[in-house]
């Protein structure tokens, strides 16, 4: 029971940092709600073409199956007008989807930009990173502890958080909602249309989703950690190949490689 509601509580947690870090960018900029209303018009109407396609697909393999030659060639000559006219609403949506990450990723870099230049926070953060290196030292020296415990609390390479991390949060935060979006039109639409052929493959079909969507999550658990590590490490690595550009002479001259 403790242990459910800790997670509970993370997770709210987590909800709450999410929406408070997503939802100044379309409250307070006018372009972001429109280019979100549009976005959701276009994953509407591309749901919307992947079923007609469907069906058009169902025609088409009937006729074919069945040797139909008249009702094959008027198919065909349906599809290729459903092809010309529903095609550009996909790549329409695809275009609104780069620009509404783009968009959300410009704003959002400028206001953390803004944030990090006030009041000196860069500076501060930096003494904040020395500190907690030498205090962590200390700690490990006398405690036993681990220094990688005492810097895990304290934020680590602020420009790879600026320039990385807002691209990832928007690009994912946006794909995570228009697939799931997409994804609830998808199976309430299919599942009436797979229903009337068949309820026993419906049903079989379900489970396997189901099964497959619980392994999901639970490797997708360790994956986050792995990924967060990963981030991190690359940070570090690229931060020291800059300081190594910027130190090169002296380096050379000691003969410090």
């Amino acid at each position: 029971t403790f242990v459910a509601t800790k997670k509970q509580s993370r997770l709210r947690e987590q909800l709450h940092s999410f929406r408070v870090m997503s939802s100044p960018y379309f409250r307070e900029n006018r372009q972001g709600r429109c280019l979100f209303f549009f976005m959701v018009l276009l994953t509407l109407a591309n749901s919307a073409v992947r079923v007609v396609f469907s069906y058009l697909a169902r025609d088409f393999w009937s006729a074919l199956s069945d040797k139909k030659v008249e009702e094959f060639y008027g198919i065909m000559w349906r599809f290729v007008g459903a092809l010309v006219v529903l095609a550009p609403i996909n790549v329409a949506y695809r275009f609104q989807r780069q620009k509404l990450a783009i968009a959300w990723r410009q704003w959002m870099t400028g206001r953390v930009l803004r944030l990090y230049f006030s009041n000196r926070v860069y500076y501060a953060l930096e003494r904040q990173a020395g500190s907690a290196a030498a205090s962590g030292e200390n700690f490990a020296g006398y405690a036993g502890g681990s220094a990688d415990d005492e810097q895990a609390k304290e934020v680590d390479n602020p420009d790879q958080r600026i320039a990385e991390d807002i691209r990832s949060f928007t690009e994912f935060s946006l794909s995570f909602f228009l697939t799931l979006v997409t994804s609830i039109i998808d199976l309430v639409s299919f599942s009436f249309i797979l229903f009337s052929i068949m309820p026993q493959l419906f049903i079989a079909i379900f489970l396997f989703a189901s099964s497959g969507t619980v392994l999901t999550v639970c490797i997708g658990k360790v994956l986050i950690r792995l990924n967060y590590e990963s981030l991190q490490k690359e940070a570090d690595f690229r931060f020291s190949l800059v300081r190594i550009r910027e130190n090169a002479e002296s380096i050379a001259f000691y003969a410090g490689e």
